[in-house]
């Protein structure tokens, strides 16, 4: 699967004079350009990832968990300028990993995870952090019980976050269920715009640096 990329031709992003004024460069000049062009289309997709909003300003689809952590931060970070020449501009990713789960968001597709993409990733669950309440919850529900003395009792909410981590809770849940952890599974994904620019948008910001550029000082 192709990764997303946006790439402009600043040829094609300026009127016949501008272009004139624009060839007359240097070839230095011109990659400079492009750079600075490509980092202002960087940083707005940036922003917009940080904002949770497709490039048509649409929210991101709602992770079906109900949770409200912020999608794709990562995806954001390691954008970058990847191909750079004095007339073209790619930006993207220039890893691998990164660019195949960024075409998967971009396209909806299923995602193959694995425990050792996700430590790949940074995203390993900290096993020694507390129970969280979900797994409490879940525990609840298989109707986990401690010892209190001789008899057993059902345990609060709040013992299990503060006696169980996060580890121990998901063998104890494994155990109850009779559900071994699965060392693959697959996401469903919404569609969700990780990279893309509106191209007037590019067109401006090529044009205004193009004017920087020409008026800077030789």
């Amino acid at each position: 699967m192709a990764r997303p990329t946006v790439s402009f031709d600043v040829r094609g992003m300026v009127d016949a004079k501008e272009r004139i004024a624009l060839l007359e460069l240097p070839a230095p000049k011109r990659r400079r350009l492009l750079n600075n062009a490509s980092k202002r289309i960087r940083t707005r997709n940036r922003k917009r990832l940080g904002e949770q909003r497709n490039v048509d300003g649409t929210p991101f689809t709602a992770r079906k968990d109900g949770s409200k952590r912020k999608m794709l931060r990562g995806l954001a970070k390691a954008l970058q300028v990847v191909s750079l020449s004095a007339d073209e501009a790619v930006l993207g990713w220039k890893n691998r990993l990164m660019g195949s789960i960024a075409a998967d968001h971009q396209e909806g597709r299923p995602e193959q995870m694995s425990a050792a993409r996700m430590r790949r990733l940074g995203n390993a669950p900290d096993y020694d952090a507390p129970a969280t309440r979900l797994q409490a919850r879940a525990l609840l529900k298989e109707g986990y019980r401690v010892r209190n003395g001789k008899r057993w009792k059902r345990p609060t909410l709040a013992w299990i976050q503060a006696n169980l981590s996060a580890g121990r809770a998901g063998l104890i849940l494994a155990k109850l269920t009779g559900v071994a952890k699965k060392q693959r599974w697959q996401i469903e994904l919404p569609a969700r715009a990780v990279l893309g620019a509106d191209h007037q948008d590019v067109r401006d910001i090529v044009r205004t640096v193009l004017q920087q550029t020409l008026n800077a000082p030789r």
